[in-house]
């Protein structure tokens, strides 16, 4: 090291070294990939009383049901919502009941995922745009290929953790969209 300061200066030798040490840093952090993620936040909205019943576009009912993948997708979204209810009993809560138009709902917001992994559409409107009579909490995640391995992403995030254990929700629904091995994953609550 002293044949280097000597021959090059100390600024070049430690300029040098400052580069080695930024590049093996950034190697190693470009070559991490994680193995799931949950979003920042999960979020809800107020429910507007007495509206009357609650329907759901017949577009997005439809939209909804052709974005299913297959039943392996549909058998885990409801093996997920299976665990998600544990969690809700053991906190003393009620279970959420499967619901089909809600269930349609996750499946759009699961298919824009890819484009915009947030609470916010690809086209910039709102979450529960939707389905905006059903819609009222969404968690999401992605990377998981485990229903397990996503609740407990939920569970470990504060934020997601209070969504699921929010008293009053009467409904959910998982959404599961796959992209060459990516699992994009919603839930959706509603009263």
């Amino acid at each position: 090291m002293g044949d280097m300061i000597a021959k090059y200066g100390k600024g070049k030798v430690y300029a040098l070294m400052a580069l080695i040490v930024v590049v093996i840093v950034g190697a190693a952090w470009f070559g991490y990939r994680p193995t799931g993620g949950v979003d920042s936040g999960a979020v809800s909205r107020s429910r507007v009383r007495g509206t009357g019943e609650e329907t759901v576009d017949p577009a997005v009912l439809s939209t909804g049901n052709a974005a299913w993948q297959g039943t392996q997708y549909r058998t885990a979204a409801e093996a997920t919502l299976d665990l998600v209810n544990q969690q809700r009993s053991k906190a003393g809560l009620a279970t959420l009941a499967w619901d089909n138009s809600l269930a349609a709902c996750a499946m759009i917001r699961a298919t824009e995922m890819p484009k915009s992994f947030s609470h916010t559409r690809p086209d910039g409107s709102d979450w529960y745009t939707v389905g905006p009579e059903v819609m009222y909490s969404e968690c999401l995640a992605c990377k998981y290929t485990s229903p397990s391995d996503t609740v407990k992403a939920w569970m470990n995030s504060a934020t997601h953790k209070k969504e699921i254990l929010t008293p009053g929700f009467a409904t959910g629904s998982i959404g599961i969209y796959d992209v060459n091995g990516t699992w994009y994953w919603v839930l959706e609550m509603g009263y």
